[in-house]
């Protein structure tokens, strides 16, 4: 049995719900209201003590790390494989999978917190719940740039450098798909799966402008938003609480992030 703890528009968590989709898993779904600090209670703790989605439960084994859960979904359950046949693809593959880790992932959030979500928890926690709320945050650094961002939003010094990163993420991914029809070669792959959540970000808090000069990754974003389980495991999923469609509700920070590009 496969339960995977997850939050609606966490990006980790929607790359496990398109790999499970992709290969045709069931899994049952246990959310968790992050809005309402249900990933730092006692009880979530247990099961990941970083108070982290997305968590994989597979006959009560939990499994953390989207990375980790990604590969081992592979070792598993491999009909329908998701990683390339030949070396080279795979080590493609691989590379393309370790970029959120090292550096995209805190970037996204970074950006995300200062376009939409610190102003979404202004919204539902006074200054004094803010703070509590930062106080049990196990990652410490972590709380500390939401600190840092809540007060200083696009000033912020180091949001410059995630929109940075994402334009230099971008520019790789140019590079690659005008080479192949997917980020690892020929065939769609772990790789792509990985990335997708935060390009799908991006586009939703209307910062599409970054790929604008990138013809190759506006056709591999419309190639991923045609199949099947980009509806079922991220479409599907609305926002709540956190919501970062700006875009649909007609909010413009592309001129922040345009001027960060610039500067």
């Amino acid at each position: 049995m496969l339960v995977l703890y997850h939050h609606n528009i966490s990006v980790c968590a929607q790359k496990i719900r398109v790999a499970l989709d992709e290969k045709g898993i069931a899994w049952d779904g246990r959310e968790v209201d992050l809005m309402k600090q249900e990933h730092l209670s006692p009880e979530f703790l247990k099961i990941n003590p970083r108070g982290l989605v997305p968590v994989l439960v597979h006959d009560g084994v939990p499994i953390a790390e989207s990375t980790v859960i990604l590969e081992y979904i592979e070792d598993v359950f491999p009909d329908r494989p998701l990683r390339p046949q030949a070396a080279l693809a795979r080590a493609k593959m691989r590379t393309w999978t370790k970029v959120p880790d090292e550096g995209l992932h805190i970037a996204c959030a970074s950006v995300t917190y200062a376009s939409a979500f610190v102003h979404q928890l202004r919204q539902n926690h006074d200054p004094h719940e803010w703070e509590e709320r930062l106080k049990k945050l196990p990652d410490r650094a972590r709380a500390a740039r939401q600190r840092q961002i809540i007060e200083q939003e696009f000033e912020a010094p180091f949001v410059k450098d995630a929109v940075l990163l994402h334009k230099k993420v971008i520019t790789e991914m140019e590079k690659a798909l005008s080479q192949s029809a997917w980020l690892a070669g020929e065939t769609f792959s772990l790789a792509d799966i990985a990335i997708i959540p935060y390009i799908t970000r991006l586009d939703r808090l209307g910062l599409d402008g970054m790929w604008a000069d990138s013809p190759a990754v506006a056709r591999w974003f419309a190639a991923m938003q045609a199949r099947p389980s980009f509806e079922t495991a991220i479409t599907a999923f609305r926002s709540n609480a956190y919501d970062d469609e700006l875009k649909k509700r007609g909010i413009d920070v592309w001129p922040q992030v345009k001027a960060l590009l610039a500067a």
